[in-house]
């Protein structure tokens, strides 16, 4: 144990008032003994959910984390962080909200442990925005939390993937919300899902959401072996559009971040691969209602446990976690990736999809590939056309933010 981890431990230990007690006793041996340290966890306050999405990953049934172990996962991030000082919780679900009571009490808590051991620890939520009042948006203001907004599109679109759980229409919970949310955060995402059968609306779905005052706009592919060549190919005309739509919104001296398109510009100026798509299972962990520790929230228990890292009251597993936590990740890609027109971009997709849809990790769908290089392409000509025309907002954005990183 370090010099931190010793500090931490005297002054974790002499203020316990605030935990809940319970007849957990949480180990503070079960951090990692390797490899990365760990910076960022997802928490699965509840597995409960007030919409039933038509495509949602996360099984759900009507239990939430008990408080103890939520209070008991704080702490354990400190240790399990070592040295590092920038620390990142994240709520998920389920609906977090639902837990929105338990989340006034952790936080201030989280706050007042990591000042304790020269740490700080950022809060950020995935909302479904329907439970989001005027009290639960002065809560996230007064203590600096983030969030991204899951909403899939227009009304018709939003109704129909992500009803509540009695079968009504969501979006016009979600119209409440979502100015109150811009108010507070003007740069949150508007986290869009796209099925096969949603391809043809992007274009809609991106006027929409502009509409509702976003700035931040990311679409999501989901369940890869269900596109057809004919969703495939409507998606990369939608895209194509939106490409259109990016360039003119610039040339119009309105900036907008389009996730993917945002992502292919910045690697081309980087020109260099990404060997990590993102940290799960290095610097990121989910802890489940249980405690268990997982790679990220989007690790299904359909793996059979075959993927636990372990449990913050038991123990954690090296080795388990060091399928993940090597060096990169892309050069473990089944695909031949060299040749592809998204090498940059694309370091062999989610760990965790690949899973579910593939049966490895390190193996991509064949749709998400097609898709990942629509996206590149189109990527790059809204890079070529902007970057040519020397257009002095993008420029802004994106060069002169990599000068002043470098």
């Amino acid at each position: 144990m370090d010099t931190l981890q010793v500090v931490a431990t005297s002054q974790l230990e002499s203020r316990c008032e605030d935990i809940p007690s319970g007849r957990k006793k949480l180990n503070l041996n079960a951090i990692p003994s390797q490899g990365t340290f760990l910076s960022i966890i997802d928490l699965d306050l509840t597995v409960d959910c007030n919409l039933r999405c038509r495509y949602c990953f996360k099984e759900k049934w009507s239990e939430h984390m008990e408080e103890q172990v939520a209070f008991d996962a704080i702490v354990w991030l400190l240790y399990a962080s070592g040295p590092v000082e920038q620390l990142y919780v994240n709520f998920m679900g389920g609906e977090p909200m639902l837990r929105f009571p338990l989340i006034k009490r952790l936080v201030p808590f989280a706050k007042r442990r990591a000042w304790r051991v020269g740490k700080t620890i950022h809060f950020g939520i995935t909302t479904n925005c329907t439970l989001v009042t005027d009290e639960v948006v002065d809560f996230w203001k007064q203590w600096g939390m983030g969030f991204h907004t899951s909403i899939d599109g227009t009304p018709e679109i939003q109704d129909h993937n992500r009803p509540t759980a009695d079968r009504q229409g969501s979006s016009r919970l979600v119209e409440h919300a979502v100015p109150k949310i811009l108010a507070c955060r003007p740069m949150t995402m508007a986290r869009s899902t796209v099925v096969p059968e949603g391809a043809g609306s992007l274009v809609d779905n991106y006027k929409y959401f502009r509409s509702l005052g976003y700035k931040n706009i990311g679409f999501a592919t989901a369940g890869h072996d269900l596109w057809s060549e004919e969703a495939v190919a409507t998606f990369e005309a939608e895209w194509s559009k939106l490409g259109d739509i990016v360039i003119d919104e610039y040339r119009a001296g309105r900036q907008v971040y389009l996730s993917g398109i945002d992502v292919v510009v910045e690697a081309i100026i980087r020109n260099e691969r990404y060997q990590h798509l993102c940290g799960a299972g290095r610097g990121t962990v989910l802890i489940d209602i249980h405690g268990d520790i997982w790679p990220c929230h989007r690790w299904s228990k359909k793996a059979e446990g075959a993927w636990r890292i372990g449990n913050i009251y038991r123990q954690f597993d090296d080795a388990v976690r060091s399928q993940l936590d090597v060096p990169s990740q892309a050069k473990l890609v089944e695909e031949d990736c060299e040749t592809c027109v998204a090498a940059l971009v694309c370091s062999g997709g989610c760990p965790a999809e690949n899973l579910e849809e593939t049966g490895c990790p390190f193996k991509r769908h064949e749709t998400a590939c097609k898709l990942t290089r629509i996206i590149t392409r189109v990527g790059q000509r809204v890079h070529d056309v902007l970057y040519g025309e020397g257009n002095e907002l993008f420029m802004k954005q994106y060069y002169n933010r990599q000068e002043q990183a470098a």
